[in-house]
């Protein structure tokens, strides 16, 4: 079992590609950089709130229920400092 680690690495070979992928602005962000430390900065998961809080919304105008939920789910989003 010791073995099968290493012996892993050195069968499994390594990525020889040398193409690099461009890093995506944040300002146009498809999706969330799950490595940044700014989570409520994020433009992505800033929109993806954003949606949440407006099916929260839509589900209280149809049916009379989540009205509590969607109020404070506006009111945690107005309140984050968003810088655009």
């Amino acid at each position: 079992m010791a073995i099968a680690f290493p012996l892993g690495f050195m069968l499994g070979g390594r990525n020889t590609s040398s193409e690099v992928l461009p890093r995506q602005s944040s300002q146009t962000a498809t999706r969330r950089e799950i490595f940044s430390p700014k989570i409520l900065s994020d433009p992505y998961f800033l929109e993806q709130q954003r949606r949440n809080v407006e099916a929260l919304e839509d589900v209280c105008r149809r049916t009379g229920q989540s009205c509590r939920e969607a109020r404070e789910a506006r009111h945690w989003l107005e309140k984050l400092p968003i810088k655009e």
